[in-house]
C-alpha cells in the first residue's frame, strides 16, 4: 500500500510504500427488507456493489444460488475478500423478508456504509453486533432500529 506523506521541513510530498496494519471486524446483521431480491446476479452485484462500498477487493465470486428447501427458501451468497469475506440468507417467503449478514475483515468498514446498501431493498428495521477480533474476541457496538418504537417513543 503506498501512502503521500508531507515531509514537515521541506514542504515536500512524497509516495512511500506502507505495509498493511490488519485491524479485524466482524459485523453480524439480521435485516427484515420490504423487496428480497430473488435473482443471483442481483444479489452477486450488490455484493460486488457492498465491496466497492467498503472500499475492499474481491478475490473469488461471488457465488449465489436460490435454496427451494422448505422453510429455507431464499437466495444465499457469499463473496471472497482479499481481507475476508461476506455471506447472506435471505428468507424471502416471510413476511417481511428477512437476511441474516456478516461481513469480517481485516481491513475497516462502517455499519453505516453496509447499511446503504441494503436501502435499495427497503429496510424494515435491524439489528447488528460489531465484534473487534483483534485479541480476545469482544463486542464494540450493538443496536437496533425499528422505526415502530421510534414512533410508539415520539408519541410517548
Amino acid at each position: 500500500m503506498k501512502r503521500v506523506v508531507t515531509n514537515i521541513e521541506t514542504g515536500e510530498q512524497e509516495l512511500i510504500e506502507v505495509e498493511f496494519q490488519p485491524y479485524h471486524q466482524h459485523l453480524l446483521m439480521k435485516v427484515w427488507i420490504k423487496n428480497p431480491p430473488k435473482d443471483t446476479e442481483v444479489l452477486n452485484q450488490w455484493f460486488i456493489d457492498l465491496v466497492h462500498k467498503v472500499r475492499m477487493e474481491v478475490v473469488a465470486g461471488p457465488t449465489s444460488v436460490y435454496v427451494d428447501y422448505p422453510g429455507n427458501e431464499g437466495l444465499t451468497g457469499t463473496v471472497t475478500l482479499a481481507t475476508s469475506h461476506a455471506s447472506i440468507h435471505i428468507w424471502d417467503h416471510y413476511e417481511p423478508a428477512m437476511a441474516q449478514f456478516d461481513i469480517y475483515s481485516c481491513k475497516c468498514f462502517t455499519l453505516e456504509d453496509v447499511l446503504e446498501q441494503f436501502e435499495s431493498w427497503g429496510i424494515v428495521r435491524y439489528e447488528w453486533i460489531m465484534i473487534d477480533r483483534n485479541d480476545f474476541p469482544k463486542v464494540t457496538s450493538e443496536g437496533f432500529w425499528n422505526p415502530q418504537i421510534d414512533y410508539i417513543n415520539e408519541k410517548s
